[in-house]
């Protein structure tokens, strides 16, 4: 049985929850919807076994917005027994807005879920949640490169990376948006070696980026600059222009 929570603190980037879709892909009922050869399909996830849950503080039968407007069904509440301590596998935080503290109910279930030993992932913004429920105090993590100096303030116990993903012990975090794609594709490579995960990884057609980023935080910080300049300069050109 597997059994993955998907911890929505809205309102969520839609990119976040992307990786989620790979963890769908698992199953038979997918494997047999592509049509794969009956030994693949034998490797697959039973579809009897396998849960995702979309969690939320709003409860049960409510919708959580998304970034790209689009309303995102919430089907377990925080207190459902079906998602008590102890009862899902992985929980995932996708990001809400940078630096939102989520209510204390919410943290409370994030500290027993990883207090019960199940294992979390957090993506860009989720970090935040994490943080706040002081799960990442003493262990090594990473968020989002544009919010890292904000980080390293809010949350000085926890030891900051420069990366694309963490992962220390049970718990893994990665940096912005997308690199949750990458920070996935190596957690279910670790968790379903061989077959199963190489067979959805290479039909997702996701090719998984080194853990290091191409440039150092000094030359990201030096494209902002570039780039808020010549977004000032376009500006004023406007100004000039209309008078």
């Amino acid at each position: 049985m597997v059994h993955i929570g998907v911890l929505i603190v809205s309102p969520i980037q839609l990119l976040d929850i992307a990786p989620v879709d790979l963890f769908a892909m698992l199953t038979k009922e997918y494997f047999n919807d592509c049509k794969l050869p009956q030994p693949l399909v034998d490797v697959a996830l039973s579809d009897s076994d396998f849960t995702i849950s979309y969690i939320g503080h709003s409860g049960a039968g409510t919708v959580a917005n998304t970034t790209a407007r689009l309303g995102l069904s919430i089907n377990t509440s925080l207190d459902d027994p079906a998602v008590a301590p102890g009862k899902l596998d992985i929980l995932v935080i996708p990001g809400p807005p940078p630096g939102m503290k989520p209510e204390e109910e919410v943290l409370d279930f994030v500290r027993k879920h990883v207090d019960s030993g199940g294992d979390l992932l957090t993506i860009c913004t989720g970090i935040f949640v994490a943080a706040y429920a002081s799960v990442l105090d003493g262990r090594n993590a990473t968020g989002s490169r544009g919010i890292e100096d904000w980080l390293e303030r809010d949350f000085p116990k926890v030891k900051w990376q420069d990366k694309r993903y963490v992962n220390d012990g049970k718990i893994w975090t990665s940096g912005g948006i997308t690199n949750g794609m990458d920070m996935v594709a190596v957690y279910m490579r670790q968790r379903w070696p061989g077959a199963l995960s190489d067979t959805v990884l290479t039909m997702a057609d996701v090719v998984i980026r080194p853990q290091e980023y191409d440039t150092g935080k000094l030359g990201t910080n030096a494209w902002w600059v570039l780039h808020i300049f010549k977004a000032w300069l376009r500006g004023l050109t406007k100004t000039k222009t209309i008078d």
